[in-house]
C-alpha cells in the first residue's frame, strides 16, 4: 500500500514539474520505472522496450525524422511502393479556417503533422461544430509532442494540419489497423487492432498469421478472424518500406482489394508499452539488433 501511495505521489511530481529538470536518459529511466515498475538497462538492453529506449537515445534521428513527418513520408512511400498505396490527401493547412472547412467533403480525417495520436475523424460534417474542431486543431499546434515524450524526431516538424480521405470498410466502419513489426527489413510480428475508437481489442500474429499467446496493452479479440487474402502482398510492402531500418513498425490498412499506407512508427508506445508475458518481451527484444 505504501509503495502505491509513493508511486502516485512520484507520478504527480514527475508529470507536474520534475521531468523538466531531467536529461533524456534520466527521463527514460525514471519514467520506465514509474510505468513498468522495473529498472531500465541501457548498457545491455535485452527487452524490446529497453531497446526502443536505446534507439531514442542513440538511433539515426535524421532518417527517422524524415519518415515521422506526415507530409515528407508520402514522398518516401511513393518512391518505394508507388502512389496508389497513399491515402488521398485533401490538403495541408497552416490553420483550419472556416473557408477550408467549408471546402472539405462530408467525411474526412484531420491529423497533426508533428506527432501521434492527434487525430479527428469526421464522419458527418453537417453534424460537427466547426469552432470546436478549429480550437482542437489549434490546441494540437501548441502541444510540444517532442518535448512531452522526449521523442526529438518530432521537434522541428512543421505544425500543420493534414486532411485525408476517410477510409471505410464494406460495413461503413473504420477498418482494422494492421501494424507490421519489421526488423532489418523482415516482418516478424503483425498487430491487428479492432474497434480502435470503441472497446478496443488487439491480436498479435506471426508472419504466417498464426495468433501468438501474447498481448500488448489491450486484451485479445475473442472471435477468430480469417487470414486476409492479400496479406502476403502487405508483408512485401511492409518489408520494402522498412528495408533501411534496423527496426520500424509499418502501419497499413487492408481494405477490400487495396492496401493503403498509414504511417511509419519509429518508437511504438514510446518504449513504455511492454509485451506480455515477459518472455515475449524478451523474444521481441532479441530480434532488434542494435
Amino acid at each position: 500500500m505504501m509503495k502505491q501511495v509513493l508511486k502516485f505521489i512520484l507520478r504527480k511530481l514527475f508529470w507536474g514539474f520534475f521531468r523538466h529538470f531531467l536529461t533524456d536518459k534520466q527521463y527514460a529511466k525514471f519514467r520506465y520505472w514509474l510505468e513498468l515498475d522495473e529498472s531500465l538497462d541501457l548498457r545491455e538492453p535485452k527487452k524490446f522496450t529497453e531497446k526502443i529506449q536505446y534507439l531514442k537515445l542513440q538511433g539515426n534521428a535524421e532518417l527517422r525524422k524524415k519518415v515521422a513527418d506526415r507530409k515528407q513520408v508520402r514522398n518516401y512511400v511513393a518512391d518505394k511502393i508507388g502512389e496508389k498505396h497513399l491515402i488521398p490527401l485533401l490538403g495541408i493547412y497552416e490553420k483550419l479556417t472556416e473557408k477550408i472547412w467549408q471546402s472539405l467533403p462530408e467525411q474526412f480525417v484531420l491529423k497533426a503533422n508533428h506527432g501521434c495520436g492527434m487525430v479527428r475523424i469526421v464522419t458527418d460534417k453537417s453534424s460537427e461544430d466547426y469552432e470546436k474542431i478549429y480550437h482542437q486543431t489549434e490546441k494540437w499546434k501548441t502541444f510540444n509532442y517532442a518535448k512531452f515524450g522526449r521523442e526529438w524526431i518530432y521537434e522541428s516538424l512543421p505544425r500543420t494540419i493534414l486532411a485525408e480521405k476517410l477510409l471505410l470498410d464494406e460495413n461503413n466502419s473504420i477498418p482494422e489497423d494492421y501494424k507490421f513489426f519489421c526488423f532489418n527489413g523482415r516482418v516478424e510480428l503483425i498487430q491487428v487492432d479492432f474497434n480502435r475508437f470503441g472497446n478496443q481489442k488487439r491480436n498479435l500474429y506471426n508472419r504466417d498469421f498464426e495468433q501468438q499467446q501474447a498481448t500488448l496493452l489491450y486484451p485479445a479479440y475473442q472471435k477468430k478472424i480469417q487470414k486476409p487474402h492479400h496479406l502476403e502482398q502487405a508483408i512485401k510492402i511492409a518489408e520494402k518500406l522498412s528495408s533501411i531500418f534496423n527496426f520500424i513498425r509499418v502501419d497499413l490498412f487492408l481494405l477490400n482489394d487495396n492496401i493503403y499506407f498509414g504511417e511509419l512508427t519509429n518508437y511504438p508506445g514510446n518504449g513504455f508499452a511492454p509485451f506480455k508475458p515477459d518472455s515475449f518481451e524478451y523474444k521481441m527484444g532479441s530480434l532488434l539488433k542494435l
